[in-house]
């Protein structure tokens, strides 16, 4: 097998944790015990505020149905989705800043969008009658991503409304999602039908391509400081980023990350083994680095550093710390501050 091939074959649908954010203060704003939410699903704030982080694609639909379900609300998703600030979510900020029609807008959107994940591709069709803008995810889920398509639906129609104008008919308006059901009865008149997890689906009449867009509606507030990073590329990369996220867990073991990836064991370890290394390799070369990055740089004394690694105590992070290094974490810090490096 080819390095390209090699490379192919262990790709992972990725999305950018961060476009979760709006789940995330709507459960707040609703005092919802948001952060259980995210611990379910391994995650926690800092990490869903982190521009540079990157996770599995069922990591995020997992965390959407699970948010419907402690909010519960089956329409979750629709009620984000239409109340969306468009100006300030990452795949729209150029399209809200530089379109003057609704066809410049869904076309700066999918090229943004292929920077915020590798999980699917977005794509707009054209007939003389009709328009269909599709979101078409590269391998099937798990689980329904339901509140995911519910979520997708519910901004594009808000954006195909406002572009429409006064021609707004909802007759002639068909979305096809995975489960009808989260879309609420008679939702805007338009007609709602089902379809599989591969992604949603919102037919209209093309000629509403062509009108212009009010900016004024759409733009509130840019948010200058979020980052423009493409998805990883690499599996080991891609888990590498992702057991950084979870190395103070004392249950960090290959059942836990492959259950984070909604991966087999399987195949997590097909994986690891492709790319020729192996889980325990990955997480002592992991814990390393970040122990001898907080001992040479920071002020945290060795039992926080121990804990922070998820080591059940200070003797243990010691013990482990002299195999990796041959000195002990003390006699580390010393030596390295008093060089400078």
């Amino acid at each position: 097998m080819t390095d390209a091939a090699k490379q192919q074959n262990s790709a992972l649908p990725l999305v950018r944790l961060g476009l979760i954010l709006p789940f995330v203060e709507e459960l707040d704003r609703r005092r919802i015990n948001t952060d259980a939410v995210l611990a379910t699903n391994g995650l926690t704030r800092q990490t869903v505020i982190d521009t540079r982080v990157f996770v599995p694609a069922i990591v995020v639909h997992r965390f959407l149905e699970d948010a419907a379900h402690a909010a519960s609300d089956p329409h979750l998703g629709v009620r984000i989705g239409e109340d969306l600030d468009l100006s300030t979510w990452p795949p729209f900020i150029d399209a809200v800043t530089h379109s003057s029609m609704l066809i410049d807008f869904l076309a700066r959107f999918i090229q943004a969008a292929k920077d915020e994940a590798s999980s699917a591709h977005h794509s707009l069709e054209i007939t003389q009658d009709y328009a269909r803008f599709k979101e078409t995810r590269i391998s099937t889920p798990d689980i329904a991503p339901a509140q995911n398509d519910a979520f997708t639906a519910a901004f594009t129609l808000n954006l195909i409304r406002r572009g429409a104008g006064q021609d707004w008919d909802p007759k002639d308006v068909i979305v096809k999602v995975c489960t009808p059901e989260v879309i609420p009865d008679h939702y805007l008149g338009v007609t709602v039908v089902g379809g599989d997890r591969l992604g949603m689906v919102v037919r209209f009449p093309s000629p509403w391509l062509l009108h212009p867009l009010d900016q004024k509606r759409l733009i509130k507030s840019i948010n200058p400081n979020l980052q423009s990073l493409k998805p990883p590329r690499d599996f080991i990369n891609v888990l590498r980023s992702m057991l950084t996220l979870h190395l103070d867990r004392t249950d960090l073991n290959v059942d836990y990350v492959a259950r984070l990836f909604g991966l087999s064991r399987q195949s997590l370890q097909r994986k690891l083994k492709a790319s020729s290394t192996t889980f325990s390799k990955e997480i002592a070369a992991l814990k390393r680095n970040r122990a001898c990055d907080d001992l040479a740089r920071t002020n945290k004394s060795v039992s926080e550093i121990a804990a922070s690694l998820g080591f059940s105590s200070a003797v243990s992070f010691n013990r482990a710390f002299k195999s990796w290094t041959n000195e002990s974490p003390s006699d580390y810090r010393k030596s390295h501050r008093d060089s400078g490096t």
